[in-house]
């Protein structure tokens, strides 16, 4: 039996997008792995030559406790972005981005069905977001937020998701 042969571009990907997905959820349907590193792939391919992230699905609990402990906020909330080397110089890591998005499901799913998305695209809209966080976007003041938008629209239109903004 002949094996099909892997498209090179795989293995590139891999080679410069790091991801480790950690589901610990409950939530019953959620997006792939693959999913994750494509809408993660999207948002870092034009601006690092590397990138090591981890995507961790956790519930509302834990994903409030992650929200109150290291934001001060009490409540579950769609995406958390954790940049490795935020605040500080690490000479180890400047060869490429490193970092954690922690996403929580139920957030997610709420969301989606009170904005009329699907919720594979509120997914890849909240991976995009915090993938920017930790490229250093913001939305804290009206200019950033407009850039930031403005970014997250093109990203998820080349990615065939429409704007998550209409």
């Amino acid at each position: 039996m002949k094996r099909a042969k892997r498209h090179p571009f795989k293995k590139i990907l891999r080679q410069r997008l790091a991801l480790h997905f950690d589901n610990q959820s409950t939530a019953a349907e959620v997006p792939s792995e693959n999913q994750f590193r494509r809408w993660a792939w999207q948002a870092v391919k034009q601006q690092y030559r590397r990138a090591e992230i981890s995507v961790v699905l956790l519930d509302e609990e834990e994903a409030r406790a992650c929200n109150r402990d290291y934001r001060g906020k009490d409540y579950a909330t769609n995406v958390l972005s954790f940049a490795l080397d935020e605040g500080e110089t690490l000479p180890a890591l400047s060869d490429g981005l490193h970092g954690d998005l922690v996403i929580c499901p139920q957030v997610v799913l709420k969301e989606a069905a009170e904005q009329g998305k699907t919720p594979e695209q509120h997914y890849a809209h909240l991976t995009v977001h915090g993938v920017l966080h930790l490229m250093g976007y913001d939305h804290i003041e009206e200019t950033e937020a407009e850039e930031m938008e403005a970014l997250e629209t093109e990203l998820l239109h080349q990615l065939a998701y429409p704007d998550p903004y209409k």
